[in-house]
């Protein structure tokens, strides 16, 4: 086990940086909109140019793998969401939605290397510790969740000071933890790692061009991201609205990421030990009841409990669907990975984008009984998944 530990450390360690920056961005960046914005029906665009970067950053990231390596990929992507960090500081500074946009555009960049690299710890590790290694990747987003939105807390204040906006220092921290990153990435990579080598892909197909299997692991993976971010992107603006602060914002946040990303390796290893099918099905059920928690959501200590199931619920069908993506795209030499991460990104930019009209005519209690349907639908999807692949 240390042994394959030690060939995705860089990895993990890129990961533990680019997470703390990234969802420090995700805590302030709704709150930012509203800030700089004086329509509140575009709240939610910059986390939908966000994705729309991420949807870029995916394409950018095979096509580096290919002619370079996984590795330059990884940091060369990092890198380029650093500079969308610094672009989103200055916007702030100058009060400027438009350089907000971009800035969110392309820090969304560097967040799909942190998403690619789940895939690439798993490609590197043997047959029986891919899984464990894709959940390690995912688990190493704990330190995200912690020190994150803990840190935009802790320093609001002393950047409000500096700077004149306490939302500064969330943008602070994702540069600089992207820039980490692609060090990380460039310094520990063994220099005897396949993953310094050019990537092979034998079929690269269109979305419209995968088989009943491909298509329905696809479809899960972004019914499942679908519905955490929507109730998750909401929350900031709900907790603002019932009074609360900021730090109460990072607060809960990072209960939210803590259930995303906490018990990832104990699911990685009972993933690889008994397949894909019971723990879809149990992170399905989860996320139905995150969404009921979730009504109460005038009662914090139920919003807190409430986000925890809601990314715990997402972690248990996320680790499950990407092992099997991850299982399926070795063994038919496809990149389905990059396929269905493109997929949920834009099934993400559209919850982002709506929800500026959503939040504002149905409320924070509307957008979480939808999120319970199409939650209702994944479960009917999941069944189908069970059945098609047969893990």
């Amino acid at each position: 086990m240390i042994h394959e530990i030690k060939k995705i450390f860089h990895l993990l360690l890129s990961v533990a940086f680019s997470s703390t920056g990234f969802i420090a961005a995700v805590t302030i960046t709704v709150l930012a909109a509203r800030e700089v914005s004086s329509n509140p029906y575009l709240i939610g665009f910059p986390n939908a140019l966000g994705v729309g970067g991420a949807v870029i950053g995916t394409q950018l990231f095979d096509k580096m793998s290919q002619k370079y390596s996984r590795n330059k990929a990884l940091s060369n992507t990092f890198l380029i969401g650093s500079f969308g960090g610094l672009i989103q500081i200055y916007s702030l500074m100058i009060d400027s939605f438009l350089l907000l946009l971009l800035g969110a555009f392309i820090l969304g960049i560097g967040q799909s290397a942190a998403l690619q690299t789940r895939y690439v710890a798993s490609f590197v590790a043997s047959e029986s510790f891919k899984a464990t290694a894709l959940s390690l990747a995912v688990w190493f987003s704990v330190f995200g969740s912690v020190f994150g939105p803990r840190l935009v807390g802790e320093y609001s204040e002393i950047f409000n000071g500096w700077f004149g906006s306490d939302l500064i220092v969330g943008y602070f921290i994702a540069a600089s933890g992207m820039l980490l990153a692609a060090l990380s990435v460039s310094i520990f990579s063994q220099k005897d790692s396949t993953l310094n080598k050019k990537l092979v892909v034998e079929k690269s197909l269109k979305l419209s061009q995968l088989d009943s299997t491909a298509k329905l692991l696809t479809k899960i993976l972004v019914l499942n991201h679908f519905v955490m971010v929507l109730i998750m992107s909401a929350t900031p603006l709900h907790v603002q609205d019932i009074g609360e602060t900021i730090k109460l914002v990072g607060t809960i946040i990072s209960y939210h990421t803590l259930g995303m990303f906490l018990l990832s390796p104990v699911l990685g290893k009972l993933v690889d030990k008994y397949g894909n099918k019971l723990f879809a099905t149990i992170g399905g059920f989860i996320l139905i009841f995150s969404c009921i928690v979730s009504l109460f959501n005038t009662d914090v200590l139920f919003l807190k409990i409430g986000l925890y199931l809601l990314g715990l619920g997402w972690n248990f069908t996320y680790i499950a669907t990407s092992s099997a993506i991850s299982d399926y795209s070795i063994s038919n030499s496809i990149n389905l990975n990059i396929k269905s991460d493109s997929a949920v990104f834009i099934g993400s930019a559209v919850a982002h984008i709506s929800l500026g009209f959503t939040y504002l005519n149905i409320g924070y209690t509307g957008l979480v009984y939808f999120g319970l349907i199409i939650a209702s639908y994944l479960m009917l999807s999941i069944r189908k998944f069970t059945k098609l692949t047969n893990v």
